[in-house]
């Protein structure tokens, strides 16, 4: 019994301390109580379908029906790019993603280009913009997105204000016309500032419609919005 709690006060010791130097927090303890009920939530949600499912019938994550896919070139356009990491999921980083479509061996591909965002104001871009793509979609619209690794400026970075290494992949998302809205999860790890497990984290990404006020950013398929700026 004594060695059991001791590998379980190992452990929790463990997770705290990797909790509070992603979040940069104060006060640690209240911190790690947090993190393990949002940690708890999404998983529920993951399980139950929530957190990456069903079509919302604009674009949303969950195939969209056979020939749903847009003309090439008919959805580009602008998107506000959302990455929640399941460890403080209302405070994602934020890109503009330019989103372009082409015919390819029949169906359609798409690319897109990052351009990292401001966390402090979500709306001044940092950073080098990069390119990520093709990518193929399936006749009823979802895709895999396996992106290379990426480097996000610490001033983008809502989460620690340190530089972020990444490697993720886009997954349950679909692409149908007139995919104003799309969503998914991400898989994935990153390298720094920690060695992490990106799993049970989700993306969102929504068109800018009007380029002069970027919408208010949501970070699930379910459009849970993210906390507002302090």
């Amino acid at each position: 019994m004594l060695f059991s709690r001791t590998i379980r006060t190992t452990l929790a010791s463990a997770a705290l301390t990797t909790a509070a130097l992603l979040i940069g927090c104060a006060d640690p303890e209240g911190r790690y109580d947090d993190f393990e009920a949002r940690d708890t939530t999404i998983r529920e949600d993951q399980s139950s379908g929530e957190g990456g499912g069903g079509s919302d019938g604009n674009g949303g994550a969950g195939g969209g029906g056979d020939n749903c896919l847009p003309e090439a070139g008919a959805v580009d356009g602008d998107f506000l790019f959302s990455l929640s990491a399941y460890l403080n999921p209302r405070a994602p980083i934020l890109f503009v993603a330019s989103l372009t479509t082409e015919a390819s061996d029949g169906g359609l591909s798409f690319s897109l280009t990052f351009q990292p965002l401001v966390a402090a104001d979500r709306e001044t871009p940092t950073g080098e913009p990069f390119d990520v793509g093709p990518f193929e979609l399936s006749a009823d619209g979802t895709f895999t997105a396996q992106l290379p690794t990426l480097v996000v400026p610490g001033d983008a970075n809502s989460i620690s204000g340190s530089e972020l290494e990444a490697t993720i992949t886009l997954t349950g998302g679909s692409l149908c016309a007139p995919a104003d809205f799309i969503c998914g999860v991400i898989t994935g790890t990153t390298a720094r500032p920690l060695p992490l497990n990106l799993k049970n984290s989700t993306f969102a990404m929504e068109r800018i419609a009007d380029p002069s006020g970027y919408p208010a950013p949501v970070i699930n398929c379910k459009r849970d919005p993210a906390n507002p700026l302090e």
